[in-house]
């Protein structure tokens, strides 16, 4: 069953603290039973604002320190708190339909979806102990004292601590139950091999916290490895493709974030399930969201989507260590939408708008290209939801939107740069659901060749009954044939600049006086003109310019605010001025 776990405190050697043993009906593994009564559940919150009422006359900076949430003492209440949540202790079995699970992925299914309940779990935790660690004074989970603890960058990935737990217990799963099926993803296996101190710290996280109890530094950097077992050159016929967190930026930057695990089998998706800890579950026959529930999305060729409701026990935002599934899973359907929202803008436009969800953090000219197709489609004024994620597909299948597509590069350029890692789990939950997935050329996504979908120029999934397939494509062309014209000036813009830049080369040794100056002049007319000369390479940094999202030396630097220089701060005199 979907119990509550004890979790103890994140320390070295310490377990659950003053609590029982008890043993999980369906894993097997020891969890806590609580000593204390239910009543010790009472909101950190709820006892703050009690000491706050009871002392007349506290100051605002008291008054704000006791009303914010007190993770730290959550953490340490989780060692006395191990109920099943009251009507949340369903297990799979109960809550999946049988048919799926007597369907040819039956067991892939029941282990996938149980193992992601456990991640949810694991990402709370994860997140909460983040949250104590981090700078105070920034929105998100970043500070030096966290990166230092809980973070570890390389040349290609940054990894948080969640993330490799999350890496190390699905991992295992996969080992115990299909043990020769490959796994491709783009974590970093090798890190806890490498870095002993973390690999010690995710251990230790997991044990504490009763999730692998019996978890070691050495088992969990072996089972880690294990996400980088898929081969180098033809894809394997059966593989699975799993992201733990679902783009690390949103992760820390406290927005929608998600663990994807996807079977690719053939060369085609046969199930994907989706965990987002914090996206509320939503469903268009309901007549609000669910207060305390997660979600979590799931699909099997040819039996659909679904949805399933998991309890995330939270006071006042602040996750008690209380979870389980409760209800049945809902079935989704694409032309069911969830419409109960009032947006007082769009409502004064008069006309229906189309809802997109598309990748944040765009360039501006990608963005122009994306709003061309919408206008194309007759959406003067199409509302666009940002998210850097595979969310955005769930959100198609679920009714939230009309459109989901991702668009990586400006439609001039017809490279497929997409990855199977960002796209499969979430572009198959749309398609189950009823949604059309295609690229913008209207061909078929190939998920038959690897990590790159290379045949490819980007990907979107549309409800057909709202915007057919043709329509969008029809789009997508105009739109490229516009992007095209204006990219070709953009380029002519940066010729201009290469002659201006060619005459200053030029001229550069008429201004040298020494003959120092004179020698440096030339080598750096020499190197400039023969840089000039190369259309390749004026091709190259030209895109590269459209690509940076700085300039090329940097941003300029910022103001000391505490230095004596410039106008006094708020004071009218100007020492610049005459």
């Amino acid at each position: 069953a979907a119990v509550t776990r004890a979790p103890g405190r994140f320390e070295e050697g310490l377990g659950p603290g003053n609590a029982r043993s008890g043993r999980s009906e369906r894993s097997g593994r020891s969890v806590s039973t609580p000593i204390l009564p239910a009543v010790v559940a009472a909101g950190v919150a709820r006892s703050r604002r009690s000491r706050l009422k009871a002392v007349p006359g506290t100051s605002v900076e008291e008054a704000k320190e006791m009303s914010q949430p007190d993770r730290k003492a959550a953490l340490e209440r989780s060692d006395q708190m191990a109920r099943k949540i009251l009507g949340a202790d369903k297990t799979v079995e109960q809550v999946v339909p049988a048919d799926l699970l007597q369907s040819d992925v039956g067991k892939e299914l029941k282990v996938a979806m149980e193992s992601m309940v456990e991640v949810l779990h694991i990402l709370c935790l994860g997140t909460l102990l983040l949250e104590e660690a981090k700078d105070k004074s920034t929105v998100g989970l970043h500070g030096f004292a966290l990166d230092t603890e809980y973070v570890r960058q390389t040349d290609s990935t940054e990894t948080t601590m969640p993330a490799a737990a999350v890496t190390s217990y699905v991992m295992k799963q996969l080992l115990e139950n299909f043990p020769d099926d490959p796994v491709l993803s783009d974590e970093d296996g090798e890190l806890l091999s490498r870095d002993e101190s973390f690999a010690k710290s995710v251990a230790n996280f997991l044990t504490s916290f009763q999730v692998l109890p019996g978890a070691t530094p050495e088992g969990v950097a072996e089972w880690s490895k294990h996400c980088n077992s898929y081969p180098d050159g033809v894809p394997p016929n059966r593989y699975w493709v799993f992201t733990p967190i679902d783009s690390n930026k949103e992760f820390r930057d406290a927005k929608q974030f998600c663990c994807t695990l996807c079977l690719i089998q053939d060369g085609e998706p046969v199930l994907s399930v989706m965990g987002c800890p914090m996206l509320s579950y939503d469903h268009p026959s309901r007549s609000t969201s669910h207060p305390s529930g997660s979600s979590i999305f799931y699909a099997v060729k040819g039996h659909g989507a679904w949805t399933q409701c998991v309890i995330m026990q939270r006071e006042t935002g602040v996750y008690m260590g209380q979870y389980g599934l409760k209800g049945k899973s809902l079935k989704l359907k694409v032309s069911e939408k969830i419409r109960r929202g009032n947006d007082g803008l769009y409502d004064m436009l008069g006309t229906e708008q189309l809802r997109i969800a598309q990748r944040s953090r765009m360039r501006q000219d990608i963005f122009l290209d994306s709003e061309r197709i919408a206008k194309l489609l007759g959406s003067e004024f199409a509302k666009f939801h940002f998210i850097d994620n595979s969310i955005k597909f769930s959100w198609l299948a679920r009714g939230d939107e009309d459109i989901a597509w991702t668009i990586t590069q400006g439609l001039y350029d017809s490279s497929s740069t997409l990855r199977i890692t960002e796209h499969a789990a979430g572009a198959f939950i749309a398609q189950e659901s009823g949604a059309v997935l295609s690229d913008f050329d209207g061909k078929d996504i190939d998920w038959s060749t690897g990590p790159i979908l290379a045949n490819n120029r980007g990907l979107f999934a549309t409800d057909p009954n709202k915007v057919p397939k043709q329509a969008i494509v029809k789009a997508a062309k105009e739109a490229t044939e516009k992007s095209q014209v204006l990219y070709e000036e953009r380029c002519e813009k940066r010729r201009e600049k290469a002659k201006m830049l060619r005459k200053i080369f030029e001229e550069m040794t008429k201004q040298a006086e020494t003959d120092e100056e004179i020698k440096g002049a030339e080598v750096v007319k020499r190197r400039g003109l023969e840089m000039l000369d190369n259309d390749e390479e004026m091709m190259k940094l030209t895109q590269e310019s459209m690509n940076r999202g700085v300039p090329i030396l940097g941003q300029p630097p910022t103001a000391d605010a505490d230095a004596l220089e410039g106008p006094i701060p708020y004071s009218p005199i100007n020492p610049n001025s005459e």
